[in-house]
């Protein structure tokens, strides 16, 4: 769990790791490329509970410091909801406006980045994450142009229920098919689109604008994502709820069942899918690479190395599926049970309970 630290740009230089349990395997990397400074944070969590694994991407603008807390909060906060063994997809729901929350209430959020220890690599990310100290007597202001976007995915049993907000992005692979569960909330999309005007906002370009954000339309010509956790000067319009804002923390929520045939899970920030232009592209390629027996961390190096030319810092998470974590493959259509039982009756019991499921 947790971040990459900025460097002198453009850098190379990536941060893996990786780690396995009884039901999953993952891998995950994390490149600052050839932006200025590194504002992706990422959580790997494979043993949320005994039961369930978490793994997330935060995409942050305007700072690090946003994607940096919802890496380190958002699972605690899911972990911690009253709904999260009875009705996981309501309980996400909840807990990223609880981000929001957090983020408005006061500053102890800020210091929940600030580490402990004083070594180096320490330092680097006090530096990152640190905000001008203002006087005590000062109202709390919170972070008005700085948020993150967040895409989420929760393994539980036999299903995976992920929740996004913003251009981050989770793609299932089903016998190399691309599976898309998360959505786009890009401000051209028309539903996002009709929020905004709504809300008194414009979709419109910025000449000024310089690198990834050149041409691209954006909400009052700046922020290029609807959704997500921060950005308060986009949600302050009274009279209005916390969905109908320009910006909202809304997150769409899917689910898909692990069946025998769902071999792989990739969560990733918009750089990794912007260069490789499809989600279909993406899963073709770990699929190139698992066929050739590459690694998964170096699997993942690779899609950050792919994405050098985005201008943008790139993370990725690869996940793998084990036999326990997969729903038995269904039986023969139209074959009834008592003939199948007959054809195979020979099979030891151990045999025919797996063929039953």
């Amino acid at each position: 769990m947790g971040a990459s630290f900025s460097q002198p740009f453009p850098s190379l230089d990536k941060c893996t790791k990786g780690g396995e349990n009884g039901r999953i395997s993952y891998a995950t990397s994390a490149m600052q490329g050839r932006a200025e400074t590194m504002t992706d944070a990422r959580a790997a969590v494979p043993d949320l509970d005994d039961l369930t694994s978490f793994f997330g991407v935060y995409d942050g603008h305007g700072g690090a410091s946003v994607a940096l807390f919802c890496a380190k909060q958002l699972h605690i906060e899911l972990r911690n909801h009253q709904d999260y063994q009875a009705n996981l997809p309501d309980a996400m729901r909840s807990v990223f406006f609880r981000m929001d929350e957090l983020l408005e209430l006061s500053d102890e959020w800020k210091e929940s980045l600030r580490p402990a220890t004083s070594n180096n690599l320490m330092q680097s990310l006090r530096a990152l994450c640190c905000v001008p100290k203002i006087k005590e007597t000062d109202p709390y202001v919170p972070p008005q142009e700085t948020g993150s976007t967040a895409c989420v995915a929760v393994i539980r049993g036999h299903q995976i229920i992920v929740g996004n907000v913003g251009d981050s992005r989770c793609v299932a692979s089903r016998n190399g098919q691309a599976i898309v569960l998360s959505a786009n909330h890009k401000p051209l999309n028309q539903t996002e689109r009709n929020r905004i005007q709504a809300a008194g906002g414009q979709v419109l370009r910025d000449p000024t604008a310089e690198g990834k954000r050149a041409g691209v339309p954006g909400i009052n010509g700046r922020l290029t994502v609807s959704r997500a956790i921060g950005d308060f000067a986009y949600k302050h319009k009274s009279g209005l709820t916390r969905e109908q804002q320009m910006v909202t923390c809304e997150p769409s929520v899917r689910s898909l069942d692990i069946t025998h045939d769902v071999e792989f899970l990739i969560v990733a920030t918009d750089a990794i899918w912007d260069t490789m232009m499809t989600s279909q592209g993406v899963v073709d390629l770990v699929c190139h690479y698992i066929r050739n027996g590459v690694n998964d961390r170096a699997i993942c190096e690779q899609l950050c190395q792919r994405s050098l030319k985005s201008l943008d810092n790139s993370t990725v998470i690869l996940v793998r599926f084990n036999p326990l974590s997969r729903l038995p493959p269904p039986l023969p259509k139209n074959v009834p049970l008592g003939a199948l039982l007959e054809e195979d009756e020979e099979l030891e019991g151990g045999e025919m309970a797996l063929l039953l499921g």
